[in-house]
């Protein structure tokens, strides 16, 4: 059976969506599955034993430019290469309308997705056959699973995503940097992210990081794409508080979406706000901290062997009282790695 399975985005939920595609790929005979998928995130996927082949569709990119020569060339290019998968099925993981285009672009037999309860966005359910209802279960992946389970007809797939292909590729500026820092226990701290209500103060970030070094692990400041600068503004602050019983934070190796999965898995601990990087390191295996600010925990918990979960921030992390946001997450630092 050749499949295409469609989640464009974003980071977090394409890691989401990989138990998903595993067990469609798995759990069918013969199977073979390609992912179409926004092309920043196509480093998650590649090497993926589960993966077969990838089709970028920047959807993104596109509708800034619709009638642009190079938007229409990689359209065609897109469509070409759909069409030539011969797709017995197609597999609709993302229920919004800019996914549903796709859907309806590729031929195939069967087009399954979520139904009108399930779906983000109604309209998506104008565009697939099969509609699977799985409002009552309230994770973004389990909701996806239910996708697969009724695919296949079996259960019981693991829902823990598959990473290993990201933890084993070798990146020569992550492993330098992993050389050079030696066997010294580090944890990683992610407080960006792509929407500000879910980021914790500077202040909260280096408070944290020097508790972090009183208890021997340093602190490790992971940034992306344009946060450069914000990133060396929270290392000032921190040398200015940091004291001989608390080194201040150092600045992590610049990493791709894939690469980071390789730091984090050589991490002691990972924290982070909801966020793709932090719900990657969760399925490595670290132990992996979230502290939640507006999203719902139960529609995006971390999931990973050794995970916990916080909604405490954005909050004054140095509020006293036996309640405060800095108890809560000394008490669920010490749990994750006792």
């Amino acid at each position: 059976m050749r499949i295409l399975f469609v989640r464009l985005s974003s980071f977090g939920d394409v890691v989401f969506a990989l138990p998903t595609a595993k067990a469609l790929r798995t759990a069918l005979p013969g199977a073979r599955l390609a992912w179409a998928i926004e092309g920043p995130l196509v480093p998650l996927l590649e090497g993926a034993p589960y993966v077969d082949e990838i089709l970028v569709a920047d959807t993104r990119v596109w509708r800034k430019s619709i009638l642009g020569k190079k938007t229409r060339e990689e359209i065609s290019d897109f469509l070409r290469r759909g069409r030539g998968l011969g797709a017995d099925l197609v597999v609709d993981a993302q229920g919004l309308f800019k996914s549903a285009l796709i859907t309806a672009a590729i031929p195939a037999g069967r087009k399954v997705g979520f139904g009108f309860r399930t779906s983000t966005e109604w309209i998506n359910c104008l565009f697939t056959d099969e509609h699977v209802e799985a409002a009552d279960r309230p994770h973004v992946a389990d909701r996806m699973l239910a996708l697969a389970e009724h695919v296949t007809g079996k259960t019981g797939f693991d829902r823990v995503p598959d990473v290993q292909h990201l933890v084993e590729r070798e990146d020569p500026v992550v492993d330098s940097w992993l050389e050079q820092n030696g066997s010294r226990p580090f944890a990683v701290l992610q407080p960006f992210s792509s929407k500000v209500n879910k980021e914790w103060s500077a202040h909260d970030v280096v408070a944290f990081s020097e508790w972090l070094g009183e208890q021997g692990i340093q602190p490790v400041l992971r940034w992306g794409p344009g946060e450069e600068g914000r990133a060396q503004e929270l290392l000032t602050l921190s040398r200015k508080s940091s004291s001989s019983l608390s080194p201040p934070l150092i600045l992590a190796p610049p990493t791709s979406p894939a690469s980071s999965a390789r730091l984090a898995s050589r991490a002691a601990l990972f924290v982070g706000a909801d966020t793709g990087p932090t719900h990657l390191a969760a399925a490595t295996g670290t132990p992996t901290l979230v502290l939640f600010g507006p999203t719902p925990i139960e529609r995006f918990g971390p999931i990973g062997p050794r995970t916990a979960a916080l909604r405490e921030f954005p909050a004054d992390y140095n509020r006293s009282g036996p309640g405060s946001p800095a108890n809560a997450v000394h008490e669920a630092v010490r749990h994750l790695l006792a």
